[in-house]
């Protein structure tokens, strides 16, 4: 009897199924767990169908199945023979079905497909599809963070560029603010993505984001405690954030809830802290705002190293929960966040005739890094554009005097701006550093360029001496010398020999 119960559930099962259904209903819930480890072959068959809403259906009954601690191990097994069987389109769908609840579980598993690209483009699609605000942004990126290691989320980001350009550009833009990823990794997203991708999406007009309710407490040791809270637009549910300040005034801790429940009430979390000696002190978004910025600044500026031996200086909480202030990137204090691999791929960029993108990534640099604002000069000689290359190479010779190849490029511009007198000091200046052992030894154009800055010195000292135009430096008085103050210049001999 209990054998002919089990293959009338089954059928009952397998009719369901072949009726290809749209959701999982509570009788069919009950079914599953009542037939239990009996009902995975037939789950894992209808998870293979090339029908999407029976493998949607199979994988809602398996996942159910997999909380009965009996009946979990035969779904792991099941899923992982699925992960490692033949591959073809209909199977690189299942095996990313597949992969997916097993990462629900909390289990590991590698999979090879038969079109790898097609999958990471989908799956890149999927994760851009959900990055409608700030905080699943943030989510995301954290997640990113704490799953994947630092290569695999550059791979990621240069694969969702192709598909979602828009959406790689906003995760991008975060992680490069998140200071818990390697400077390295951080440099080398902004030069993969910020100044190859699409740009920000453009703004959609959306509502207002709900009103976010603060509370500023402070204790008799001179810590504080920031509590905001905001209802969700559109959903039941409410986030909450909660700062502790020390005394010195660096975070020392944060709590990031998702959904502390529909009423989202922080009158109890008031309530405790006002028991534990705290008073309320503000409930003003703009001075919220300001005490958490300065803290996290200060926060920023004292790394420590977290569980993984990684260099870390604000908790993941901290960059999940910021959005409810309007923070951004209020814990960098203005600093340039590129550095060296930001430049080395705008010189790749400028090297293939890719102005525009250069230009974009050197945008984010700092101005006055040297690399950067000698291949910015490069760019805009390369252009046309002297005086703005001048400029930029003024910036360059002010931290490098004694690289050659400033003094070359500024020897170029000058002559561009027709300043032989400029050109003529920049090319010594060029010889005379270049003189000194430095790393243009093994270049082999440098021969040509000391030949080439020894024949136009020679050739500006004859045009002076036949145009009698001198090419001593100029100097630039420091303002307008007044007529009284002008000596009278003496009257030249006419006997003059």
């Amino acid at each position: 009897m209990v054998a002919e119960s089990a293959f009338a559930d089954l059928r009952r099962l397998a009719d369901w199924f072949a009726t290809s259904p749209q959701r999982t209903s509570l009788p069919i819930t009950r079914l599953v767990q009542r037939l239990g480890a009996t009902a995975v072959p037939l789950l894992g068959r209808e998870l293979r169908s090339a029908d999407p809403r029976r493998r949607e259906a199979s994988r809602g009954a398996l996942a159910t199945l997999a909380t009965d601690p009996a009946a979990r191990p035969r779904v792991i097994a099941e899923l992982r023979a699925i992960t490692g069987g033949a591959s073809d389109a209909a199977g690189d769908e299942t095996k990313v079905c597949a992969l997916g609840l097993l990462a629900e579980l909390g289990e590991r598993a590698a999979a090879q497909f038969s079109d790898p690209g097609a999958i990471q483009q989908r799956s890149a699609i999927a994760l851009a599809s959900q990055l409608a605000t700030e905080a699943d942004v943030a989510s995301a990126a954290d997640l990113m963070i704490q799953q994947l290691a630092d290569g695999d989320i550059v791979q990621m980001l240069e694969v969702m560029v192709e598909a979602a350009p828009h959406a790689a550009h906003r995760l991008a833009a975060e992680l490069a603010v998140r200071l818990d990823l390697p400077a390295e990794s951080r440099e080398r997203i902004a030069a993969t993505v910020l100044g190859d991708g699409a740009g920000p999406a453009p703004v959609e007009r959306r509502k207002p984001p709900r009103p976010t309710h603060v509370a500023v407490l402070v204790d008799a040791s001179a810590r504080i405690v920031v509590v905001a809270s905001r209802k969700v637009s559109g959903e039941r549910r409410w986030r909450r954030w909660a700062v502790l300040i020390g005394a010195s005034g660096r975070i020392e801790d944060c709590l990031h809830e998702d959904d502390p429940g529909t009423t989202g009430d922080a009158a109890p979390l008031i309530a405790s802290l006002c028991a534990d000696g705290y008073r309320v002190a503000s409930t003003d978004v703009e001075h919220a705002r300001t005490v958490v910025a300065t803290a996290a600044r200060l926060t920023a500026l004292s790394p420590r190293l977290d569980a993984r031996g990684r260099t870390t200086t604000l908790s993941s909480a901290y960059y999940l929960g910021r959005d409810l202030l309007d923070l951004r990137d209020a814990h960098l204090g203005g600093r340039p966040p590129q550095g060296c691999a930001t430049v080395a791929r705008a010189v790749e960029h400028l090297a293939a005739g890719d102005h525009e993108r250069a230009l974009a990534l050197l945008s984010r640099c700092d101005p006055d890094h040297p690399d950067a604002a000698a291949t910015l000069a490069t760019i805009h000689l390369a252009r046309k554009e002297p005086a703005e290359a001048a400029r930029a190479l003024e910036r360059a010779l002010a931290v490098e005097p004694e690289w050659p190849l400033h003094h070359w490029n500024l020897a170029i511009a000058l002559h561009q701006l027709g300043d032989a007198s400029g050109c003529f000091h920049a090319l010594r200046r060029f010889l005379a550093t270049s003189a000194h052992p430095t790393g243009l030894a093994a270049d082999p154009l440098q021969p040509g360029r000391v030949a080439t800055a020894e024949r136009m010195i020679a050739e500006l000292e004859r045009l002076a001496r036949v145009t009698g135009i001198p090419l001593r430096r100029r100097r630039r008085r420091a303002g307008p010398v007044r007529p009284s103050a002008q000596k009278p210049t003496p009257k030249k001999s006419r006997a003059r020999r």
